[in-house]
């Protein structure tokens, strides 16, 4: 069954060196698991409450195991450092089929 993540993210505009060495790392992660980003948004404000990030990003696995290829790859752990230097907010979750 395919796995739907959504991502709320905040680029970090004083780190570029980062976000550009955590694409360089996670591109060919997801394309080795066979996700695929379907959709990516930019929020323009937040109506009620606050803006939770900057850009959503709808990205689509094959399943939950492909999921966990990506997450809790030693790659995907090493870069850690690098994606709290890249993001201001990172929040990953995973969508309910039910």
């Amino acid at each position: 069954m395919t796995a739907v993540i959504i991502g709320c993210v905040t680029v970090n505009p004083d780190a570029q060196d980062a976000v550009a060495e955590y694409m360089r790392i996670t591109t060919p992660l997801l394309e080795r698991v066979g996700a695929k980003v379907v959709q990516s948004f930019s929020l323009a404000q937040g109506i009620v409450g606050e803006k939770p990030a900057e850009q959503i990003m709808i990205v689509e696995y094959p399943d939950l195991n492909a999921v966990d290829g990506v997450f809790q790859s030693e790659e995907y752990k090493q870069l850690t450092p690098v994606r709290d230097r890249a993001f201001k907010t990172y929040n990953i979750s995973l969508v309910s089929s039910s």
